[in-house]
């Protein structure tokens, strides 16, 4: 007999008690017949039916043994997993006293807030607000304390949509808790226009603590911009894109930030209208503009601390191109450069660059006329280059066959049969330009690249034992490489090359999304 357990009587080893099926003792012929009946329907004898109630009384003491054994052990459940609940509840409870988020110094918890603050990938037009400083303050009390009393955590204030951004009483409440403050202001044409002027009014009123001014600007804002003259002593970055036409309706200029003394990062865009904006060159490191060839070349005279630049340029394309100037215009630590047009270098010197991006869609020269006296002039030898909307092969080629210091390429263009072309071209000269050891395809339209294609240039040039160790292939959102170039190419990995495949948005989020690099 089996112990039963004194809380509940279950049986303390069920298991290990077997079922006793034993039936009566009965002739070879009477329990073969009984077997028989169990698969018909036909009577059974007066000896076959006492031999099968003795069996059926037999099995039925047994399941009512079972099942009240069941009952006990399925109450004896029910019990134990009560104190569980209780338990887990409690220890649940317990886990955040012991937890070191809440012995970790203040300090260290402000550092990890910030390290919450979106890119400025994540601050482009569109791309709706991260709203993670004010999650964080609801947290608890001490991480609310932590969170108002670290200033920088509430510094960038993002405005794109009224209907995304924050509503001005939260507006009011960030820059309440901020020291300086980096403002981006994406005015919407569609949005609510009269709510996005009064957030604006009112974060003008806080100029004095503005390092950074990202605006697009609409109607009811360019107004506003006047009230910003003689009150930006702070301001660094500058960035200013005009959202319409409508926006420059008698606007001759906008005048409000000559006197922006600490001025070091400048970018204008329009798609309009060129309207003049003046603004101090003595402190300027970082130069994006978009403009007539005339107000490149006095910036440029006027800023010899500018390092990177990012020379657009527009409205005047009609009118003869000037000679170029005499003396060229000296950069000395210019280090990054951008142009629209490569007749610019005709006007420049720039013996510290590494990094040249040129456009070829806008001349039907011979870049390197232009590319060669610059080099000479400048005595520079830049590593990295770029072309955006190459006319063809043979400009590639001219390039790279005329200037073998350049180690790392890349090619840029909204055409994914320009850059098929381009692989083509390096798998199937692989000896040529033996000096390459990065190579960079970035397309800018949907299609994605013919992947067997970027599978020969790779193992092409890695059979013919040139430079090539680093390999990146940009592209809009399509279908990656199959699985068996997939396999290729990782083994092309795991022998030592770097290979990169990724979308445009991971791409220029690598490069930050203010990159030199995007004409």
């Amino acid at each position: 007999m089996a112990s039963r357990c004194p809380t509940c009587g279950a049986s303390a080893n069920p298991r290990s008690e077997k079922l006793d099926l034993t039936i009566p003792a009965a002739g070879p012929q009477t329990i073969a017949r009984y077997l028989q009946l169990m698969d018909t329907n036909e009577p059974p004898a007066a000896a076959e039916l006492a031999y099968a109630q003795a069996a059926e009384s037999n099995t039925a003491a047994q399941l009512a043994g079972l099942d009240e054994e069941i009952a006990q052990l399925k109450s004896r459940l029910n019990q134990l997993e009560d104190e569980r609940s209780v338990l887990a509840i409690s220890h649940q409870r317990s886990l955040p006293i012991v937890s070191p988020l809440r012995r970790m110094p203040p300090e260290i918890l402000s550092e990890i807030f910030l390290w919450t603050l979106p890119s400025p990938a994540d601050l482009a037009p569109g791309l709706p607000m991260l709203k993670t400083r004010w999650v964080l303050s609801q947290v608890s009390r001490r991480w609310r304390e932590v969170a108002l009393s670290t200033p920088s955590l509430w510094s960038l204030v993002s405005v794109s949509d009224e209907r995304k951004a924050d509503p001005l009483p939260m507006i009011q409440a960030q820059v309440q808790h901020a020291r300086s403050l980096k403002i981006h202001f994406y005015g919407s044409d569609t949005g609510d226009t009269k709510a996005q002027t009064r957030s604006f009014a009112f974060l003008s009123e806080h100029s004095l603590r503005w390092e950074e001014l990202f605006v697009r600007l609409i109607p009811g804002v360019v107004p506003l911009m006047s009230t910003l003259r003689g009150r930006l002593p702070s301001l660094r970055r500058l960035s200013i894109v005009w959202g319409n036409a409508e926006s420059q309706d008698g606007i001759e200029s906008i005048k409000c930030f000559e006197t922006a003394s600490s001025l070091e990062d400048v970018g204008f865009a329009s798609d309009f209208a060129y309207i003049p904006i003046p603004f101090p060159t003595g402190r300027l490191t970082s130069y994006r503009v978009e403009g007539p060839l005339e107000l490149h070349l006095g910036v440029l005279k006027m800023a010899p601390n500018i390092i990177e630049a990012r020379v657009m340029v527009a409205y005047d394309l009609d009118q003869p191109w000037p000679k170029p100037s005499d003396p060229a215009i000296d950069m000395l630590h210019l280090k990054r450069l951008c142009v629209t047009h490569v007749e610019v270098l005709d006007h420049l010197r720039a013996p510290s660059l590494a990094e040249i991006a040129i456009n070829l869609s806008s001349t039907d020269e011979n870049p390197v006329d232009h590319l060669d006296p610059f080099f000479l002039r400048s005595s520079c030898a830049p590593p990295r280059f770029c072309v955006e909307d190459s006319p063809g092969l043979s400009i590639t080629e001219r390039i790279l066959t005329k200037f073998t210091f350049i180690t790392s390429f890349t090619v840029l263009s909204d055409s994914v049969e320009v850059l098929n072309a381009h692989l083509s071209m390096f798998a199937k000269t692989p000896i040529a330009f033996p000096h390459l050891n990065e190579i960079s395809f970035v397309s800018m339209d949907p299609p994605s690249f013919h992947y067997p294609l970027v599978l020969e240039m790779l193992q092409s040039r890695r059979s013919a034992q040139s430079a090539l160790s680093s390999a990146v292939f940009v592209t809009s959102k399509g279908p990656g490489p199959d699985p068996i170039t997939c396999l290729a190419l990782n083994a092309l990995r795991e022998a030592g090359m770097n290979i990169l495949i990724l979308e445009n948005s991971d791409y220029w989020r690598r490069l930050n999304y203010e990159s030199i690099w995007v004409i």
